[in-house]
């Protein structure tokens, strides 16, 4: 094979089993996509790929020859990894990071600080999206790390912890129950706000305070955490969020933070990758930069 660009197309049709979602992770039309599937085809001589249904299904050669291309392709990538040098102070690439609101809030900020101190070429951006979205971005390279807790992300994932966080629950600073410690019958007594938010915990926040007797006791609930603190101003709601976020919050609203007089599990924060990226200078970079800022802020946190 002439054009090592082929193996590309035929590694993500051979993936995705449709050309318009290939075009899609790999960045170009749809018709490039058609374009290279024909020269492979005359390559060939043999359709490699047909329409079957919705998705496009490789034929008994294109089987025969798939594990070949596949390991020329990973051979490939492994030999640019390891010529490459990569020099942080001359990166300009744009790095794409999922994360949730939470996280822009509580993270993001020293992230982005070192970020201009040791790339300042560099750019990122950060996207929401669920498990299967997450997934399919971090193999396909459109994600390059992914933050936060999410246990069920695993096929063909590594996984970095970072810092731990347990639950705090946050009022207006003039609440009725500001200035006390709670207790259990007080805590569930009060109308709450729920964040119902993928990746939250807030099922397992939910079912804590059903065994708790309070069944009835959410009052509100919203998909996003960013608008929370303007509704507990004017109410007396509580919320029950992770200990970083209510403490960043505090330092830019009226809040009052009190420990949660409710038994749930602390959990941890991840950054996930691909197996596709582990080796990769760039990707290896990030995600220990990634690391060791938020390793460092989790005295802050806790």
């Amino acid at each position: 094979m002439k054009d090592l660009n082929l193996l590309y197309i035929f590694e993500a049709l051979w993936r995705d089993h449709s050309t318009s979602i290939a075009a899609q992770n790999l960045g170009v039309t749809q018709s490039a996509v058609s374009s290279s599937l024909k020269r492979l085809r005359q390559t060939y001589s043999d359709r490699l790929f047909t329409l079957v249904g919705r998705r496009m299904e490789p034929t008994p050669f294109c089987a025969q020859i798939a594990p070949r291309l596949l390991q020329s392709l990973a051979l490939i990538r492994a030999a640019e990894s390891q010529m490459l040098e990569f020099d942080p102070g001359l990166c300009r690439k744009s790095f794409t990071v999922r994360m949730l609101d939470v996280g822009e809030v509580v993270c993001l900020p020293p992230i982005l600080k070192k970020l201009a101190a040791d790339a300042p070429l560099a750019r990122m951006n950060t996207v929401g999206g669920g498990v299967e979205e997450t997934l399919n971005g971090l193999a396909t390279g459109r994600i390059d790390l992914a933050m936060g807790f999410m246990p069920t992300l695993q096929t063909d994932i590594h996984r970095l912890p970072v810092f731990s966080q347990h639950y705090v629950c946050a009022m207006r600073r003039d609440h009725p129950l500001a200035n006390k410690v709670m207790s259990l019958d007080e805590f569930i007594a009060c109308d709450h706000l729920l964040v119902e938010a993928g990746g939250t915990g807030h099922q397992a926040l939910e079912r804590a305070l059903i065994d708790a007797g309070g069944a009835d006791c959410v009052k509100m609930r919203v998909p996003h955490h960013l608008s929370s603190p303007h509704l507990l101003l004017d109410s007396d709601l509580i919320w029950t969020l992770p200990c970083a976020l209510g403490k960043t919050l505090a330092r830019f609203y009226p809040l009052a933070i009190q420990p949660l007089p409710l038994q749930i599990p602390s959990f941890e924060i991840d950054l996930y990758w691909h197996d596709r990226f582990h080796r990769d200078p760039q990707n290896k970079w990030l995600r220990e930069m990634m690391g060791r800022v938020l390793k460092s802020q989790q005295a802050q946190w806790q």
